[in-house]
């Protein structure tokens, strides 16, 4: 066991199961890599995901996107440019598959930082099986979304400051290199997660103070500086689109569904391995008792704490300004579940070193195998969610049973996802109907048609139904005050969307 002078600042690796984690990790993260690609190629577009392909498709001009739709939505356009750089693959779940060249981004800085804090190799250890079993990690993984990006940045960030307090020097130029880049990409990703970042900095920023370490102080500041400055130039171009965009905005208002958001993100991370978790507990009571013996902070516990009060910092923060303005749901929380995981997996590290080698070694499968158990169900759930397939192909089905399928889509099923800002989604929900009819075979009627086809269904199509739901009534009186002749339609529901018919459609064989 390392001894309270090594605890407190630098010390020794992990001795004697450094290449039992180092496997553990290597699994773990193989493991996950076959999860989001399976689940990014078998996952079904959403309408979000569809906005990101719209606004980021090829054959447009980089700086008219930039201008007229990146610098128009509610977050820097860092994600939106990266975006971009992947139109050449085509559809948007080849297209999810640049979240592997963030997730080896992040695989690369954190090995940066373990390389040089060799101390921390238990603790990433950790931090692998928790953000391995975490449901969001898939979830976000599988999106055309910036969330995973957020992710991988919370956590790279998260341990390079633990490093950066646990050793007391600003480190190796790799080292350096892994926190300039995190903080540019948790500043300059998504709103919520600069908050976040900005908070987990001022924290070690204040234990920095508080223990004059001032080369420590500025080795924390500069970058922080520097990525927090390209992102408020930014921001001065931003800052009017983003207040007129969320004047009128979706998200649920008040305390109770900031608190939730938080509390959910929390809960699914610390929970998303029992096995790490038990043993962070029994790590962080050891830190507590060597810290009561020798009355010193070890180095450990003094970045855990660091970590929560970032942590703490950034909620107060958030839900302030929810109160104000709603801007939280649980998905825009990937950063803060990953400094989370960062903090656990602190404790973990500690109980991990305190062991015998062969009960470590088992404790390292028993967190594996939980990673991997939960790993295999979130990918399945994951790949099960609502998508504009679902719809899409039983309108496919009935194209192809009847080549004289009528299909219709209609504006008004969408007018309030249409009527929000940016502009842009004045358009995406026509060109998603497109895409899913192009890629499924069928075609739409063009805008204006009332073509009711006399040998073959004609169906009406409508998805994203997810803030209100039409009935059957509401649907046929609505057609019919467009000029459809009905007399009846029957209604079948498929995940968030909808096909009417007006006749009753064939099981599916």
């Amino acid at each position: 066991m390392p001894t309270m002078p090594e605890m407190t600042r630098g010390g020794p690796g992990p001795r004697g199961i450094d290449g039992a984690i180092g496997a553990m990790i290597a699994l773990a993260l193989l493991a996950l890599a076959v999860a989001l690609v399976w689940t990014d190629l078998h996952r079904g577009p959403w309408y979000d995901e569809f906005y990101t392909d719209y606004v980021t498709r090829g054959g447009q001009s980089w700086l008219r996107q930039l201008r007229e739709s990146w610098l128009a939505d509610n977050h820097p356009p860092l994600f939106y440019i990266l975006a971009r750089a992947s139109a050449w693959l085509g559809e948007i779940e080849t297209r999810r598959l640049l979240n592997l060249a963030f997730a080896a981004l992040a695989l690369a800085g954190g090995g940066l930082v373990v390389r040089d804090a060799p101390r921390l190799l238990p603790a990433a250890g950790g931090l692998a099986l928790l953000l391995a079993a975490n449901p969001w990690t898939v979830w976000a993984g599988s999106d055309l979304r910036s969330y995973f990006l957020s992710q991988c940045a919370g956590a790279v960030l998260a341990l390079s400051l633990a490093a950066l307090w646990i050793e007391g020097t600003p480190g190796s130029r790799g080292r350096r290199a892994a926190y300039w880049g995190a903080l540019f990409f948790a500043f300059n990703t998504h709103i919520i997660t600069t908050i976040i970042a900005g908070a987990l900095v001022l924290a070690f920023l204040a234990g920095a103070a508080w223990r004059k370490d001032w080369p420590q102080l500025r080795a924390l500041l500069v970058p922080a500086l520097a990525s927090a400055a390209l992102f408020l130039v930014v921001s001065a171009i931003q800052y009017p689109m983003w207040e007129a965009n969320t004047r009128v905005f979706w998200l649920a208002p008040g305390f109770d569904s900031a608190r939730y958001a938080i509390e959910y993100a929390v809960q699914r991370t610390i929970g998303a391995n029992p096995v790490v978790l038990l043993a962070a507990l029994a790590g962080c009571g050891l830190l507590a008792r060597e810290a009561v013996r020798s009355r010193t902070l070890p180095g450990e516990l003094g970045a855990l704490l660091l970590l929560a009060t970032g942590v703490a910092i950034a909620v107060a923060g958030l839900i302030a300004i929810h109160l104000l303005r709603p801007i939280l749901i649980e998905k825009y929380l990937s950063a803060l579940t990953a400094t989370v995981a960062a903090g656990v997996a602190l404790g973990f590290g500690r109980a991990l070193v305190a062991l015998p080698a062969r009960a470590a070694q088992v404790l390292l499968l028993a967190g594996l195998a939980w990673t991997l158990y939960a790993l295999a169900g979130n990918a399945e759930r994951t790949v099960a969610r609502n998508s504009w397939l679902g719809t899409g192909r039983l309108i496919a089905r009935e194209a192809a049973r009847c080549a004289d399928t009528a299909v219709h889509t209609d504006g008004f099923w969408n007018a309030d996802v249409m009527a929000m800002s940016p502009a842009d989604n004045r358009l995406v929900a026509p060109y998603a109907y497109r895409s899913v009819a192009r890629r499924l075979g069928f075609r739409i009627e063009r805008d204006g048609s009332r073509r009711i086809s006399a040998r073959c269904p004609t169906l009406f199509w409508a998805e994203h139904d997810t803030r209100h739901r039409f009935d059957e009534a509401a649907i046929l009186a609505h057609l019919r005050n467009r000029g459809f002749a009905l007399d009846a339609i029957t209604l079948y529901r498929i995940g968030d969307g909808w096909v009417a018919s007006d006749r009753p459609l064939s099981p599916a064989p």
